[in-house]
């Protein structure tokens, strides 16, 4: 039995793996600024929303109040805004909501629930990057783009802070996602609408239940899962 703690899972990846990623046994804390649909939905897993806004400092207490000292054996950061303006364009209040929620709340829950990792047999931190945070990605979000290198760089330092702890720590960076299907509608739906040009979210899902799956001995520092048919990375 597992304790997993979703920043970001009001709908699209954090939602599917709101319901795809958690076991018979498991507890699922899915952290969210808006109700999610899958709290009205009855279920056999042990599933709690913790409203909070990750643009706000306040966030983690929320988070620490629901959970109080129980493990968190996976802390996965799902949350993810993007530039919505050309970068000349955009106020300053507008990066900073990007930075905040893409990275910063990111290191605050690390820090946060640390002892709550700790207490846990092998706890698992996975933060869910994206293509545009690595070397010659096409997009022009600049905003975004540097949150998600920012993603990358704290992952490969919390792995060194974290590692006396036995505590591993993963940036997976996927590309296109078909994140508007529901995990419920399944994989046919998901390539159908998109024509095979972008990743169902079960295979998101199903690329994290391989990690946390994996024995105490070993630890995936980084994964790019480009959809097949993205322009190369």
């Amino acid at each position: 039995m597992a304790n997993l703690l979703i920043l970001g899972a009001s709908r699209g990846l954090g939602a599917a793996l709101v319901e795809g990623l958690p076991r018979k046994g498991d507890t699922v804390f899915g952290l969210s600024r808006s109700e999610p649909a899958w709290r009205r939905r009855r279920s056999a897993i042990r599933r709690h929303w913790i409203e909070a806004d990750l643009a706000e400092l306040g966030a983690v207490q929320n988070a620490r109040r629901e959970i109080g000292k129980a493990p968190v054996d996976a802390l996965i950061h799902v949350a993810g805004i993007w530039d919505e303006a050309p970068f000349e364009e955009m106020h300053d209040d507008e990066i900073a909501e990007i930075l905040d929620v893409d990275l910063r709340a990111f290191l605050a829950f690390s820090r946060g629930l640390a002892p709550n990792l700790k207490r846990a047999d092998h706890a698992k931190i996975i933060a869910i990057g994206s293509t545009n945070g690595l070397d010659n990605g096409d997009m022009t979000a600049v905003a975004y783009s540097a949150a998600k290198f920012g993603l990358r760089g704290a992952c490969q330092a919390l792995r060194q802070h974290f590692r006396k702890d036995g505590i591993a720590v993963t940036c997976l960076s996927p590309g296109s996602i078909a994140s508007e299907v529901a995990y419920a509608d399944g994989v046919p739906a998901a390539l159908k609408k998109h024509r095979g040009k972008r990743m169902p979210v079960a295979d998101i899902v199903g690329m994290i239940r391989c990690i946390l799956d994996l024995s105490p001995a070993a630890c995936v520092k980084e994964i790019a899962m480009p959809a097949l048919k993205d322009a190369d990375i």
